[in-house]
């Protein structure tokens, strides 16, 4: 599997509140044909999950001082990764 791109805040927001939405149409639907006498349980709960992440997101964009923590820690989340492919090609000997 490919690692994950890059993304941004406003993305994940956009995808999390189009999931959100799809989830509610197609319960909606199938209560609205027959195929379900009420919305999925579960259904309804990833629902509310992603729309818990829609809320945070704009929590987390509407403070300063967290947009710099996040900032400041996906440098080191990056300097990180830097550094560590260059540990793992160091080889040992074996006594």
């Amino acid at each position: 599997m490919r690692p994950a791109a890059k993304s941004t805040l406003i993305r994940m927001q956009q995808t999390a509140l189009q999931e959100m939405e799809r989830i509610q149409i197609t319960q909606d639907a199938l209560v609205a044909v027959g195929l379900l006498k009420a919305p999925d349980v579960g259904a309804i709960e990833r629902r509310d999950d992603f729309a818990g992440i829609v809320r945070l997101i704009d929590i987390i964009q509407s403070d300063a001082v967290m947009i710099d923590r996040l900032k400041a820690g996906m440098a080191r989340a990056q300097a990180t990764r830097l550094v560590a492919p260059a540990a793992e090609e160091t080889e040992v000997e074996p006594e």
